[in-house]
């Protein structure tokens, strides 16, 4: 190529990679010096004679002929014929997939044993929606509201979480006779109610706080003399749709979450024994802290 071919090509180029598409007259100006000065005679139709043509065009003549001459150089003078005048199309994203949404099994239906899946489980028979997440190593559930640790529900190691609401507080844990306790319908009456008990002997209240609702957790256990009824049981509480809650060993220990959610009292019962491991009451704790509520409108 030579230098004013490369020139030409330069002034050209310079205008047209920026997306302008009529060149101004100073640039035609330049173009037009840079052509041969020499008239070459060629042959047949191109030597023949045509009108006059004015200035301005004659000006746009060069500068398509500068044009078609870069074109035949081989040189590239915009990105791309898509991009003049314009901006460059924006890809559509492409489809994302939507996310399955696992359902949350449920407990075992009532007097069911089963071992429970790691996996947040649905307890069933609540207003407030309680999930609880269970994690690996053997847990199971012989009740649709019992959670079993790995090592059984059973004295000497064993552990367990109960979930339940209650209407009424037996009044001696060896008679049904005996009646109940009067308790209001809070959670905070309850805790009272407990606290005042003349068997039970509770500590407590601490407070506490489960997926964001305050509470409290009263503590008491078994005493090693209690007395029992004919069927060894050491009664609490009574529901009408829990039915009657009681504790059956010497020792066993209850931990008492009490909270109220929009208006349903609920209790975490959670229970151990004298020999339940460290290890095992940490992460009992850890399913405690796991419970969630879904509450309905």
């Amino acid at each position: 190529m030579s230098r004013t071919d490369r020139d030409i090509v330069r002034i050209v180029e310079s205008w047209l990679e920026g997306g302008v598409t009529q060149l101004p007259d100073r640039v035609l100006d330049a173009v037009e010096r840079q052509l041969p000065a020499t008239h070459q005679r060629r042959a047949g139709w191109l030597a023949r004679r045509f009108p006059i043509m004015n200035n301005t065009t004659v000006r746009y003549g060069l500068a398509a002929a500068a044009i078609v001459l870069v074109a035949l150089l081989g040189m590239r003078f915009l990105p791309g014929a898509d991009n003049i005048g314009g901006s460059t199309p924006t890809p559509t994203p492409s489809a994302q997939p939507t996310p399955t949404v696992e359902p949350t099994p449920e407990f075992p239906a009532l007097g069911t044993q089963a071992s429970l899946a790691p996996a947040r489980h649905a307890v069933p028979g609540f207003e407030a929606g309680v999930t609880v997440a269970i994690p690996s190593g053997g847990w199971s559930s012989n009740d649709n509201w019992v959670v079993i640790g790995p090592r059984g529900n059973e004295e000497p190691d064993g552990m367990a979480i109960r979930f339940y609401t209650a209407q009424f507080l037996y009044a001696n844990p060896a008679s049904r006779a005996d009646g109940f306790v009067e308790v209001g319908p809070s959670g905070d009456d309850l805790v009272q109610a407990i606290l005042e008990h003349p068997i039970l002997q509770a500590a407590g209240p601490t407070d506490i706080t489960i997926d964001g609702r305050a509470g409290q957790m009263v503590e008491f256990a078994i005493p090693a003399d209690a007395d029992m009824t004919s069927a060894g049981e050491y009664l609490l509480f009574s529901d009408a749709t829990a039915g009657d809650i009681w504790g059956w060993a010497a020792g066993q220990t209850f931990n008492l979450y009490i909270v109220d959610v929009d208006g349903e009292r609920l209790i975490i019962d959670a229970f151990h024994f004298a020999d339940t491991p460290g290890d095992d009451l940490a992460a009992q704790r850890a399913v405690i802290d796991s419970i969630q509520f879904d509450t309905r409108p």
